[in-house]
């Protein structure tokens, strides 16, 4: 009893921790990273194991970014070109620095998960932007 009612526990912080990918993002995620998330065992070096697959699924999402960010800058004017790799450089600095805060944040689960749920959450996002941006 006592176990379940710390599997209950646990589920329900972690329903509520913010570095966690939202559902109107998971349409974007791979197939594979909501069956890892599922199959993380709770019990045991969970933290470790929710790493994993969030740096797993952002090596995935970075992949992404990078083919639709080619494909704007090819569409694109070289003028465009400059502003979009200027705008690409900056959003980097972005996202880096905002992530290396969320990985201090002192929300659970904390560190390392937190900063690669970050960086997934905000990939993401930007991968949304730039195919928007591409018409």
């Amino acid at each position: 009893m006592k176990s379940l009612l710390a599997t209950i526990f646990t589920a329900i912080i972690l329903s509520m921790s913010p570095p966690f990918i939202s559902a109107s993002e998971a349409a974007t995620e791979s197939p594979g990273f909501q069956k890892c998330m599922d199959d993380v065992d709770l019990s045991a070096f969970k933290n470790s194991q929710w790493a994993a697959c969030y740096q797993a699924e952002l090596q995935i999402q970075d992949r992404r970014l990078n083919a639709v960010y080619q494909k704007v800058q090819r569409a694109n004017t070289p003028e465009l070109k400059q502003a979009l790799l200027k705008g690409q450089r900056a959003w980097l600095m972005f996202r880096d620095a905002w992530c290396s805060y969320e990985e201090q944040a002192p929300y659970a689960p904390g560190g390392e998960v937190n900063k690669l749920a970050c960086l997934l959450s905000i990939t993401i996002n930007q991968i949304e932007r730039l195919e928007a941006s591409a018409g």
